[in-house]
């Protein structure tokens, strides 16, 4: 009887065994998913529109970002997403990563993120959603309204409106705007106009608005130091650091100190995005 019974009691251990093998691995999913159903709470477009401070970034390549990337810069920023620059199918917010621009392949670090970490920082319990609009090598004549690129901002703007609140507007451009003396010439007023076209679609005549000016180092090297290219970026320099003269609830940033990541001379290096986006928020943060 013994020798019998034997096989019976190992099919017995052996069903015990599975069962606590299935419940150990049912016990760790359960983990997982609660683990990830916070993850996801964490993260989520809030259910309040008031919660959700949504930022409209503009320009060229400068505030598409032309920084290097490091291998933890494609992990999303906690409580910060974006309407995608290239998408298919509708368009849903996404969690927000370098590069926040995926329009041109040089599209990398820029100064939205630091921006909106800064903004984080000292705005508990929101979650910040970025608009990104720039496109590298964009004179304003291909940014301002009845262009692509505004139509696309229009879009993505009624998508955001539906979720948030839009805060604020980022620009950071000019520098294709200097190669001949009509468009340095007429940068000013198109900038002015630009602005009143964001603030009376995004539906707030005092939307505020941040500028940042071209780089200092701009204009130093080989191709760009002739004293004709030099007097024009001083003008479009010159229209940008007006901009809070003449229009109220806007402000003006700096490029002090800055350092440039190639030998043109034209674009800032990772660093210096960090600096600009906190830049950004304390000229921000002054506006009402």
């Amino acid at each position: 009887m013994r020798t019998s019974d034997q096989p019976a009691a190992e099919k017995v251990k052996c069903s015990k065994d599975k069962q606590l093998y299935s419940g150990s691995l049912i016990m760790a999913f359960l983990l997982l998913l609660s683990c990830g159903m916070q993850k996801v709470t964490q993260n989520a477009i809030p259910k309040d529109k008031d919660d959700f401070h949504i930022f409209i970034l503009m320009g060229q390549s400068n505030m598409s970002g032309y920084g290097t990337l490091q291998n933890d810069d494609s992990l999303p920023v906690p409580h910060v997403f974006k309407l995608p620059t290239i998408y298919t199918g509708p368009l849903r917010w996404e969690p927000a990563a370098h590069p926040l621009h995926n329009r041109l392949q040089s599209d990398r670090f820029g100064l939205g993120l630091p921006f909106a970490k800064a903004y984080l920082s000292h705005h508990k319990n929101v979650t910040v959603g970025l608009l990104p609009l720039a496109f590298g090598g964009a004179g304003i004549d291909q940014l301002k309204k009845g262009t692509p690129v505004y139509d696309d901002f229009l879009k993505k703007l009624a998508v955001a409106q539906k979720s948030g609140v839009i805060k604020g507007l980022l620009w950071h451009q000019g520098e294709s705007d200097t190669v001949d003396e009509e468009k340095a010439d007429s940068y000013a007023q198109k900038l002015f106009q630009l602005i009143q076209d964001v603030r009376k679609d995004v539906g707030n005549p005092e939307l505020p608005v941040v500028v940042g000016n071209l780089a200092e180092f701009y204009g130093t090297s080989k191709e760009h130091n002739q004293p004709d290219r030099v007097a024009r970026i001083n003008k479009v320099r010159q229209a940008l650091r007006s901009v809070p003269l003449k229009i109220p609830n806007t402000a003006f940033v700096e490029t002090t100190g800055c350092t440039s990541i190639d030998q043109h001379y034209v674009h800032f290096d990772r660093s210096s995005y960090i600096v600009l986006g906190k830049r950004y928020f304390e000229a921000f943060s002054k506006l009402k």
